[in-house]
């Protein structure tokens, strides 16, 4: 995929004006194409022309680690891995030994000054355990010049000493631990996790595992109260913690060597779903049939499934739903009048980790075929969309918002529908270009109660259910 950061570019252009080295990348799991599978890439720091094969074995090892967990096991098939191997002039990492609490690590880590390509170091901000990559514009000319379409993007840095940090880069060393504070450093750079222990003030702020509203019926993680210990535990000690909530009392993003509670294994899934278009293939794209008798053969030849495999398929000829949770699909011409027909496959994904309200019309991906019935035959055109819509706060009191991301230009009908089926407001009705859509509209007039949003992008309809409070 293709999900290079703005800022990061900008960033480039603005910190440097070198060609940037090519280094050589392996593939260490390969499921398909780049541009539709999710990315992600493994940059070595304090690794010499010599120790490329340690690195690379580093790297295969703290994948492996990660993706045999869940959720990340669930979805790896929605993943590509690469390894970059960035040569180092110098073995190691960074110790200036500047950090208050560097007397206190065991074993004690020596000083060191490295000459290592992204500049790995140990206390970073005046935190020993904190590893970051200080060449960024390395880490940017690496990346833009070796693997640009990269969507995650992880540094080993060569020490054998416990220490790692999250932020756009997740970085850890080669200590024994550092696969399990890569899983947990992967949920800050990957699903904007929190961390559920208590760092300091300037890192509280709402995230999905995050919150200060106490209402377990409002808080982001209502539908997970009271299964898997999710419930409203207070943040502990210190600053302004006590008046900050997390969803549980023993989750990765507080503890190493604990799972994922349920609420960030949900944000990192929905990131998943957030990336991918689950359809990566079909046939027939484009069809012209001199026949009027032809059957006519219609399939998803790729998609990307889960483990265990948790997608629902809903195939519907004319806005009428003709068959379920099946690949392929047989349509008798002589069954089609003269004219043209619209057949829809809709994906989406059912799993049990989730219990996001409506997920049904959040994330999904369809693929259209417009068949033209002629006399003499038959002409067909095809295209695919992935759909992400999401409609807020909701209840609402004053205003609300709608928004989607469109993988095409498409054909946009808004509607909001009293419960009685009475036409209320035509909010939008044109064709929306490819990316990102907002729109805020006001229902202050309207009566309290709950209405539907009937979204119908090219021919796939759903719907979302709002409150006016």
């Amino acid at each position: 995929m293709k999900n290079f950061l703005t800022f990061m570019t900008v960033l480039f252009l603005t910190v440097s004006t070198s060609i940037g080295q090519v280094f050589q990348v392996d593939t260490l799991q390969y499921h398909g194409d780049v541009d539709k599978y999710i990315n992600v890439v493994v940059m070595g720091d304090g690794y010499t022309s010599s120790q490329q094969e340690n690195f690379k074995r580093d790297a295969t090892n703290l994948l492996n680690y990660i993706f045999s967990q869940t959720p990340w096991s669930n979805y790896i098939r929605f993943f590509n891995f690469f390894a970059i191997k960035v040569v180092s002039s110098q073995s190691g990492t960074k110790h200036p030994n500047t950090a208050s609490d560097c007397k206190n690590t065991s074993p004690l880590v020596p000083i060191s000054n490295p000459n290592t390509y992204l500049g790995c170091t140990f206390d970073a901000y005046g935190i020993h355990r904190l590893i970051v990559p200080q060449n960024i514009s390395n880490v940017v000319e690496v990346l833009a010049k070796n693997f640009p379409n990269y969507d995650q993007a992880f540094v080993i840095a060569n020490s054998p000493y416990y220490g790692g940090s999250g932020g756009y880069y997740a970085t850890s060393t080669t200590d024994l631990k550092s696969p399990e504070v890569s899983a947990h450093e992967l949920g800050h750079s990957f699903a904007n996790l929190a961390d559920e222990y208590y760092a300091g003030d300037g890192y509280l702020t709402e995230k999905p595992n995050l919150t200060q509203q106490t209402n377990t019926a409002l808080v982001k993680w209502t539908n997970w109260i009271g299964h898997n210990k999710i419930g409203l535990y207070k943040y502990c000690c210190g600053g302004q913690s006590a008046s900050w909530y997390r969803p549980h009392s023993n989750c990765k993003m507080q503890f190493l060597g604990q799972q994922y509670c349920s609420v960030c294994t949900e944000a990192i899934i929905e990131k998943i779903h957030s990336l991918v278009n689950t359809i990566v293939s079909y046939t027939p794209t484009i069809l012209t049939i001199n026949s009027p008798n032809q059957y006519l053969d219609f399939k998803l030849t790729g998609l990307m499934k889960p483990v265990p495999n948790t997608l629902k398929i809903v195939w519907n000829l004319d806005d009428v739903p003709t068959l379920h949770n099946v690949d392929s699909i047989q349509i008798d011409q002589n069954t089609l009048s003269i004219g043209p027909h619209t057949l829809t496959a809709t994906v989406f994904d059912t799993t049990a980790l989730i219990r996001v309200n409506n997920h049904s019309a959040i994330h999904f991906s369809t693929v259209t075929w417009s068949i033209d019935k002629l006399i003499t035959g038959l002409e067909l055109k095809s295209h695919t969309n992935k759909i992400s819509c999401s409609v807020f706060p909701n209840p609402a009191t004053n205003f609300l918002n709608i928004e989607f991301e469109l993988e095409k230009k498409s054909e946009v009908s808004i509607q909001l529908i009293s419960l009685d089926g009475k036409a209320i407001k035509q909010i939008e009705n044109k064709a929306v270009e490819s990316g990102k859509y907002s729109n805020t509209f006001n229902i202050e007039n309207l009566s309290l109660g709950s209405y539907t949003l009937v979204f119908k992008i090219d021919n796939t309809t759903f719907s979302h259910t709002i409150v006016k409070q």
